[in-house]
């Protein structure tokens, strides 16, 4: 199953800034759309929201994206991508933390890692 590992800020809504100068999760709507041509596409959450609120209350933030532990491949959303080593296995794609996800080159990197990566059927699916 291919998976998109996604932090929240600075990829779904701009990072930093004054408090409320941005609704959360502003950009959801460019991601679904990314993701709506390239089924089963699963989210795992990647976030320090995830250390912060329950994982039902997540959930409700991102509804309408799936999530599963099954992951054969996989692509990394963040805006900070010194977290992760130069040997890293998946794929990082580096977000402007102002733009996020809204970046063109963004959808471009998303849309064709998903396009040279084949779905791995489900049992049932």
């Amino acid at each position: 199953m291919r998976a998109i590992f996604i932090d929240f800020d600075g990829v779904l809504h701009p990072a930093g800034g004054p408090v409320g100068a941005c609704l959360p999760f502003e950009w959801l709507s460019d991601l679904k759309a990314l993701l709506s041509a390239h089924p089963p596409v699963r989210i795992v959450v990647h976030s320090s929201w995830r250390l912060t609120y329950p994982h039902e209350e997540i959930r409700e933030f991102v509804s309408g994206l799936s999530a599963h532990p099954e992951i054969a491949s996989g692509l990394v959303i963040d805006d900070e991508p010194n977290e992760f080593p130069a040997d890293f296995p998946l794929q990082v794609v580096a977000c402007d933390p102002a733009i996020g996800i809204t970046c063109p080159r963004i959808k471009r990197q998303v849309t064709a890692s998903l396009s040279h990566t084949k779905p791995i059927p489900l049992d049932g699916e």
